[in-house]
């Protein structure tokens, strides 16, 4: 019971931390229009807009400035997800296959996230083929982490893990959408 007090107050600090450092301040004037276009030609312009606005960047954001703050609210995801994973690691210290699996979720994460600075990096190059492609290794990466869950009868997804599994994937598809544009 301690375990998940201490788990719910680290989620909600996280969370904190995150709205502070990337609400929108009241002199954000983000090109609403370009925002709206890019997002609305992605799957999901709902996360889209929310991810985009919440950055202070997307004030003098250009298409490709959009594109990167959807890989950086991908990262946050990666992030929380990794640090969600790790936690799991008291609860099933005493079983060896949820624990090869949680290790195994967090290599995979940490190759996402490698894959996702990559990205960013390939984005303000102009190198935007290989930020597909290191988007697209990213979401592979996640999608092994989540195979391996669905795969473990004793590992239960807890709602902030179910739900960041979602975001990861809804926000990769809208980069990649984004970027084969550019």
């Amino acid at each position: 019971m301690a375990f998940l007090r201490m788990f719910m107050i680290s989620a909600a600090i996280v969370l904190v931390m995150f709205l502070l450092n990337h609400l929108p301040s009241t002199f954000v004037r983000a090109d609403d229009e370009l925002i709206r276009q890019v997002c609305h030609n992605s799957e999901s312009p709902t996360p889209c807009n929310q991810c985009v606005k919440s950055d202070n960047r997307s004030d003098n954001a250009n298409t490709v400035g959009i594109a990167t703050i959807v890989v950086d609210c991908i990262k946050f995801q990666a992030n929380n997800l990794q640090t969600n994973i790790s936690a799991l690691a008291s609860i099933y210290k005493d079983d060896v296959a949820a624990n090869r699996t949680i290790t195994q979720c967090r290599i995979f994460f940490s190759h996402a996230k490698s894959d996702l600075n990559t990205a960013t990096q390939d984005l303000k190059k102009g190198d935007y083929d290989a930020s597909d492609k290191s988007v697209f290794n990213a979401l592979l990466h996640q999608n092994s982490c989540k195979t391996l869950f669905e795969n473990s009868p004793k590992i239960k997804f807890t709602p902030h893990i179910f739900y960041g599994f979602n975001m990861f994937e809804k926000l990769s598809q809208i980069a990649l959408s984004i970027i084969v544009r550019l």
